[in-house]
């Protein structure tokens, strides 16, 4: 059985570390109570912004920039169809839109919206033709260019690339890739799953239609069930160690479990033609007739990655090094998962300002 520890000391030793020990209890209480005070619903996104286009669910926000713009250029953002968009303007204070913003960039960000049964059929291809393809047309009239930057993060950066491949204009100056998967062939525990004999993408897509958010977001999760079920309270103590406040982790918590429907059609190709036949490298994906190949883009290309991100591999990204035909590259990594490349103190201190200042000297 191990011992007991004591502490040892003169009486007044004693007493200063009595008194330690119950500041600590009395804060971490504290913590608790700040932490469990009612708050069902914590405001995110709040960025100003203006609607400027909208296609059925998805809206494209300008944010407004009370000090003007510094560069011309402007920056559309793409985010995945599974999550809410907020996580890239998620709280003041903690937001890569509002970080851009304030140097002076002018930002759009494409919101998907939420998907519901009337949505079910929507493929890539229309995501691409007739949301991408018009939002960039928006962004470059509203800004009166004819050319524009674009930021993909996690499964935008994928669709980022099909638009790029296919539409010569406006032109693509910079594109920003954040855990963005270009490669499929070893996508870890993904692979093993999606490549097994009794995972059937039809059959699931056949049965649903509009595949449930909670089909999706169970199964992110169990990618890697320890972190994302039990690291949902350890995250809370490292923030706070960290220096974050509760207010971070809370919308931070909200975001995680404020998951979208996805429509079938484009889960079956997501899966099928990326995940299980690795078409995009391959040019192989078919989008309305046209063959997507990835080398036609030229854009200068700033790849970030997490060296600890197990939904996005580093090698799925860097795999555009390869594959592209720009010359101006710059890949970086960073020691964090999936979200932390744009939320959490490394994020703040070092990704966010890495984008603006290699945004900057190319705009």
């Amino acid at each position: 059985m191990k011992r007991p520890m004591y502490f040892t000391g003169t009486s007044s030793e004693v007493r200063e570390k009595i008194q330690e020990n119950y500041d600590r209890i009395l804060e971490n209480n504290q913590k608790w109570i700040e932490i469990m005070t009612f708050d069902p619903d914590p405001q995110t996104g709040m960025t100003p912004k203006d609607v400027v286009w909208r296609k059925n669910k998805a809206r494209l926000y300008r944010y407004i920039s009370p000090g003007g713009h510094r560069y011309r250029t402007p920056l559309l953002m793409i985010y995945a169809l599974i999550n809410k968009a907020y996580i890239l303007d998620i709280t003041p204070g903690m937001s890569m839109v509002e970080h851009l913003v304030d140097e002076g960039f002018d930002v759009y960000l494409l919101d998907w919206g939420e998907f519901h049964w009337e949505d079910r059929n929507l493929s890539m291809a229309d995501f691409v033709f007739d949301y991408i393809s018009r939002a960039v047309r928006k962004v470059c009239q509203t800004s009166g260019t004819d050319e524009l930057n674009m930021l993909g993060y996690c499964m935008g950066g994928t669709l980022t690339t099909m638009y790029a491949s296919l539409f010569p204009r406006p032109v693509i100056k910079n594109i920003i890739y954040v855990a963005a998967p270009i490669d499929f062939e070893d996508a870890g525990v993904t692979s093993a799953w999606l490549m097994g004999e009794d995972f059937d993408v039809d059959d699931v897509a056949d049965t649903f239609g509009l595949i449930p958010k909670e089909f999706i977001d169970r199964g992110i999760k169990l990618l890697n069930p320890v972190n994302n079920y039990w690291g949902t309270y350890t995250r809370l103590w490292k923030m706070i160690d960290d220096g974050l406040s509760v207010q971070n982790w809370k919308v931070l918590n909200k975001w995680v479990n404020d998951n979208v429907h996805f429509p079938g059609a484009a889960y079956r190709q997501w899966l099928k033609d990326f995940y299980q036949g690795n078409k995009l490298i391959k040019k192989e994906i078919l989008l309305r007739g046209h063959p997507v190949d990835i080398s036609r883009i030229k854009s200068n290309l700033l790849i970030m990655v997490g060296e600890k991100d197990h939904i996005v591999m580093p090698h799925q990204s860097a795999a555009a090094l390869k594959y592209m035909s720009s010359t101006d590259t710059t890949f970086q990594e960073y020691p964090v998962g999936h979200g932390g490349l744009v939320f959490g103190g490394i994020a703040k201190r070092q990704v966010y300002p890495a984008v603006a200042e290699w945004l900057g000297k190319r705009s």
